[in-house]
């Protein structure tokens, strides 16, 4: 398989196949007399695993070491990249849980507002999450803290039966399912 039909079957550029023979990473298996890449299925399957330690977060610099290592360093390789990615996720967490702490107690600091079901709604518009992904936002904000989202949105003064409507979408979603639109 040349590098063009092997960058393409794996969405990547030809640089990028060219960029990992210059690291060592995946060298071709042969070349052709007019020094043509020529990659065998041996190359496939080891370019099939770099992309599948890329997609788990493993950086560059990691993937030779723990491609051409035994299955231990392999395994080692992954669960630090799964310990730095639950790290990553629990700080994010965090900061989900302080934006809806501030929405939810309309305050941050010496700074208050009003927040209600337009306003919000007009909120999330202007930072890019439209109705087709408000829902989302909800399971997001369900999903980090139940207590703080409920609270959000008794703050906007909506209907109790309104506020389990919602939350009760966001936990669908949260499990799989879909719901109709909210704010």
């Amino acid at each position: 398989m040349t590098v063009g039909r092997l960058a393409a079957r794996f969405g990547l550029s030809r640089t990028t196949l060219l960029y990992y023979d210059r690291l060592g990473l995946l060298r071709p298996s042969r070349r052709t007399a007019a020094g043509y890449r020529i990659y065998d299925a041996a190359d496939v399957a080891r370019l099939a695993t770099i992309c599948g330690l890329r997609r788990a977060g493993l950086p560059l610099a990691e993937i030779p070491r723990a491609v051409d290592s035994d299955t231990p360093q392999l395994v080692a390789a992954l669960a630090i990249g799964l310990t730095e990615l639950a790290d990553q996720i629990e700080v994010l967490r965090g900061r989900q849980r302080t934006i809806l702490s501030a929405l939810a107690a309309g305050r941050e600091g010496d700074r208050t507002w009003s927040l209600d079901k337009a306003s919000l709604t007009e909120l999330l518009d202007g930072a890019g999450i439209g109705a087709d992904r408000q829902e989302a936002w909800h399971a997001a904000a369900e999903q980090a803290d139940g207590g703080l989202h409920q609270q959000l949105l008794e703050s906007l003064e909506l209907p109790a039966d309104e506020v389990a409507r919602i939350r009760g979408l966001a936990s669908g979603v949260v499990e799989g399912g879909r719901g109709a639109h909210h704010p």
